[in-house]
This record gives structure tokens, sequence and C-alpha cells, in this order.
């Protein structure tokens, strides 16, 4: 099976762009690229992937799609993997962040000066 990089480009809550809950890249074998596929929630299983498309005079037309699917399942899947993982960054609390000791706060003296 080919590698799959995936980026989460943007992510939205619930309600604020309709269905519409994140847009993700894909890198195949770091030799071929796919932009705009969008993580949309809907129905009755949750989340799916949507590929790109454009409209046309007869209706909306996909730019690309998984030839095998084998391949569109493990597509589908890292990019749903990379969603969540994503979702997960973005609740996690922030780490506490520590002074280094050369950089006390103004009025401050080091220990031993």
């Amino acid at each position: 099976m080919p590698e799959i990089s995936v980026r989460i480009n943007s992510m939205y809550p619930p309600g604020s762009q309709g269905s519409i809950r994140a847009y993700a890249s894909v890198d195949i074998d770091k030799c071929f690229a796919v932009r705009g596929i969008k993580v949309v929630e809907g129905g009755e299983n949750g989340l799916f992937v949507s590929m790109p498309s454009r409209k046309t005079q007869d209706g909306y037309k996909d730019i690309c799609f998984p030839v095998t699917a084998e391949f569109r399942e493990q597509l589908h899947r890292s990019v749903l993997d990379a969603y969540q993982q994503a979702i997960t960054q973005a609740q996690a609390p922030p780490a506490p962040q520590q002074a280094a000791p050369e950089q006390a706060a103004p009025g401050q003296q080091m220990a031993g000066m």
C-alpha cells in the first residue's frame, strides 16, 4: 500500500460551516497531492470523507477518486484518523511554561548574586 501523509488544514466547530468539520490535504507516496478534501458530518454513520469536486453545467464532478476500494478505505481512514488526532490535540490543555533560570523576572535577583 502507498504511504499516505495527511494534514488537517482547518477545522470548524459544529454549526459554523454547516456540516463541514475540516479541510485536509493528502500526499501519496511523496509524489501526488490531493487538496480540498473535506471531513463532513452527516447521515447515520457520522463523519465521512468527501473528495474534491468542481461544479459543471451537468452538476458536480469529482476531480479525483481512488482507484480501488482497498485504497479508498485506506485514504478515508487516514484522513479521519488525522482529524481525530487534531481534535484531541486542540482539546488538550496547554503545557505549563517554566522560565529558564537565566530569564529571571525583572526586579528579582538570581541566587548567589
